[in-house]
């Protein structure tokens, strides 16, 4: 075998893997992403301590990549970052102001209902307690600074309030299953660039209890009503912090974790589905168990980024 062929073998590979990686592989990252970094950064949103180390930037392959990388292995708490100076003039983090989309798995278009602004109390009655500490984040996460920032006071103000109120203990670990990962949407071939690509979602499979009890998304979403209610809580404090949330019920690939990320949809809308229910509704029995239902929903590939069902 030549030696051009043998080039041209590995090239032709080489796009075919790029190619297979999803659409807007050949992209620019765009720009408000390293903004939005600088801007969280800059702010002191997020601090480097015990649970937070600053990593070396990730360019590539393709348009993947995180600026400044963090490795998180520690939420609910932290201390401040130092970063060498020169970093550019910073940028707009994702508005937190705009409408969310409340759909149920198969239904139209759903028209967008009110956010509660930032700092206002938690929606459905969750409580705002004070977070009892942090939780370990397993394994540790590599994550861009404005999503750690929103993780952060998800675990304060909506999971560990949410422990407190249906098991009396605070959650000591979270499980995730996948944080930075050059891949597509739901690793779908074809499919559009995921958040993930940009250390920008992360996907929470599980929990475990100060008393070492282990609570995970597929079974307890379905389980027991204290599970459930918990839960939900959870996924409805994630609904006023992320641009999207996606937990059992949104469609065959979120069946065993919650999705969150900040991405930017065009439209201008969050994304939460299932539609949030409160644990008090569950707790009580009342509970519609049809909006986690997956009957009729097909696994398909996004036509664009604001078909929620697939963003991941």
């Amino acid at each position: 075998m030549t030696r051009g062929v043998v080039l041209f073998l590995v090239g032709s590979g080489l796009l075919v893997t790029l190619a297979a990686c999803g659409r807007g592989w050949f992209e620019e990252r765009a720009p408000w992403r390293h903004d939005a970094e600088v801007t969280c950064l800059r702010s002191g949103a997020v601090k480097e301590g015990p649970g937070i180390e600053a990593l070396r930037p990730i360019d590539g392959p393709g348009i993947c990549g995180v600026d400044f990388p963090l490795r998180v292995s520690a939420l609910g708490t932290s201390a401040a970052l130092s970063f060498a100076d020169g970093l550019e003039p910073p940028g707009l983090i994702p508005s937190q102001t705009v409408p969310m989309v409340m759909s149920q798995p198969g239904a139209g278009s759903a028209a967008p209902a009110a956010l509660p602004q930032p700092g206002s109390p938690l929606p459905l009655g969750l409580p705002t307690a004070a977070p009892p500490g942090p939780a370990v984040v397993s394994p540790p996460a590599t994550l861009a600074c404005p999503l750690i920032s929103s993780l952060d006071g998800w675990v304060s103000s909506g999971i560990q309030p949410a422990a407190m109120r249906w098991f009396g203990q605070p959650v000591t670990e979270i499980k995730q299953i996948s944080a930075y990962s050059c891949r597509p949407m739901n690793g779908q071939t074809g499919a559009p660039i995921s958040e993930h690509a940009f250390g920008n979602a992360l996907d929470i499979a599980g929990f475990t209890l100060a008393d070492g009890r282990k609570l995970t998304v597929r079974d307890g979403w379905y389980g027991l009503p204290a599970d459930r209610a918990f839960l939900h809580d959870v996924q409805a404090a994630a609904c006023r912090l992320f641009s999207t949330v996606l937990a059992p019920g949104s469609n065959a690939f979120h069946s065993d974790h919650i999705h969150v990320d900040l991405a930017r949809h065009a439209s201008g809308h969050r994304i939460c589905q299932p539609a949030p229910l409160s644990g008090d509704l569950i707790a009580h029995g009342s509970d519609p168990v049809a909006t986690g239902s997956l009957r009729g929903l097909q696994a398909r590939t996004p036509r664009n980024r604001d078909q929620a069902p697939d963003e991941d």
